[in-house]
């Protein structure tokens, strides 16, 4: 379900590249530091975009550090602060919650990949649950609501997106300064509930196929197994209206350093990544890319 929210790469100046990278590898630092090697294995473009909203004005403290991804060459990273810590502790439990919901809804093959890789971060996830007790009751709370409504076939993407997206903009609860909270939560909020309608249209063919819960199914007529175009422009709406909705709670963070990566993060990646997924090019893409850290 993750992935889905990553810079344009083609818009990125050098600099907000390594912006971006930096935050990448110092949030795998963090994990490693935190959590032990396997941790590292969770951190991906969407929990980076996390972390950089979560360090707010924090002034980038690089160094550079080896990676076992490249063990030749030191990279450039953003190290240390509460704001990594906490970023490195939420991105523990959602990554568990994220492999727990795949082995209850999955086929047997990736259902069994899934429980085979829950297990190896299940020390992780606990020493997480306790440094975050609060916002891991919250995931379990919202996603077991969501279980329910999946169970029950509901046909209301509104209902099942605004849970997924309630889990996100839980991310938010720790923030001292209401003002940040209330923003922060907003622009959470509406993340996920993009996250949630992008992997619902991203994996409508596969879900009928084995006969899983979407909620595009109940919510649309399908005809031959997709969405008709007037189904797509309502999806697509909705989906835009979160777009603006993020745009708008940006607008009112004080520019900070990572400021530049993350407008190019909300003004074309995700855009383009939605244009991706609903041209159906999105898992070939995903299948091809070597990464871009």
């Amino acid at each position: 379900m993750f992935g889905y929210i990553r810079p344009l790469k083609g818009e990125l100046r050098v600099k907000e590249y390594e912006s971006f990278r930096a935050v990448y590898c110092g949030l795998c630092h963090t994990l490693r530091r935190r959590y032990g090697f396997a941790a590292r294995f969770v951190v991906n473009y969407d929990f980076t975009f996390m972390a950089m909203l979560l360090l707010g004005n924090e002034e980038p403290c690089l160094e550079y550090k080896r990676c076992p991804a490249s063990p030749h060459r030191k990279k450039l990273c953003h190290c240390g602060g509460e704001a990594l810590d906490t970023a490195a502790d939420y991105s523990v439990i959602l990554a568990y919650w994220k492999l727990r919901d795949t082995a209850a809804d999955e086929g047997f093959l990736k259902a069994l990949a899934a429980r085979f890789v829950s297990l190896f971060l299940y020390r992780s996830y606990r020493m997480a649950s306790r440094r975050a007790k609060d916002f891991d009751a919250c995931v379990r709370e919202n996603l077991d609501s969501l279980a329910r409504l999946e169970n029950a076939r509901c046909p209301s993407i509104d209902m099942t997106a605004d849970k997924f997206a309630r889990v996100l903009s839980a991310v938010a609860s720790g923030q001292e300064d209401e003002k940040q909270r209330r923003i922060l939560d907003q622009l959470f909020y509406h993340t996920g509930r993009i996250i949630y309608l992008l992997d619902a249209m991203d994996d409508l063919p596969e879900d009928i196929e084995n006969d899983n819960y979407n909620s595009l199914r109940y919510r649309f007529a399908l005809v031959g197994g997709s969405l008709t175009e007037e189904d797509r422009e309502e999806l697509l709406l909705t989906i835009r209206h979160s777009q603006n909705q993020i745009i708008s709670a940006y607008q009112l963070l004080e520019p900070g350093p990572w400021a530049e990566i993350l407008a190019n993060i909300i003004y074309f990646g995700v855009p383009w990544v939605t244009q991706m997924v609903f041209s159906g090019k999105w898992k070939d893409i995903k299948k091809g890319e070597r990464g871009m850290v």
